[in-house]
Parts: C-alpha cells; structure tokens; sequence
C-alpha cells in the first residue's frame, strides 16, 4: 500500500491535503481522485458553477504523479436561451 495526497485547485491557492490516503496503485489512487472530482463538479453544477474542478495526486515523496481535471462546457445555441438556469443532479 502507498500513501497519496489529494491537493485541491480552483483558480486560488491549493488546498494542501496534509492527511492524504492509502491505495493499492496509483491508479486506484488516480480513480478516487476523479471519483472525488466528479461529485465536486457535480455538487457545482446543481448550483450554477461550471468552472473546472483539479486535483493534484502527490505520492509519498510529496511528488506531484497525476492531475485531474473535471471540467464542464455549457453552450447555448439558438434563440431559446432565457437566461440562467437553476440545475440539479
């Protein structure tokens, strides 16, 4: 098992993991990673924001091993837009 830590990025200093997590691989590590990025962008969304969601994966050597990004694209086309929409997941 090795350790990993999940540092959060949003346009803003990072917020440190400083406890981080034990995983098989780090690919397990990598897929928790996006799992958590995914429920963050979905969380977002239901309240309007589509900016991208990062998480850097650092390894026990406070190596930076893999990024993810989460990102949401909202283009409207046409003449139906009628403004914001409240979104819910």
């Amino acid at each position: 098992m090795a350790h990993y830590y999940f540092d959060f990025r949003n346009g803003k200093p990072p917020v440190r993991d400083d406890e981080g997590a034990e995983f098989d691989s780090l690919d397990a590590a990598v897929q928790a990673a996006a799992r958590s990025a995914a429920e963050i962008g979905t969380d977002r969304l239901a309240k309007g924001d589509t900016s991208d969601v990062v998480i850097e994966v650092r390894d026990e050597q406070n190596q930076r091993v893999a990024t993810v990004t989460a990102s949401m694209r909202i283009e409207r086309h046409g003449s139906s837009y009628q403004g914001p929409h409240s979104w819910s997941a």
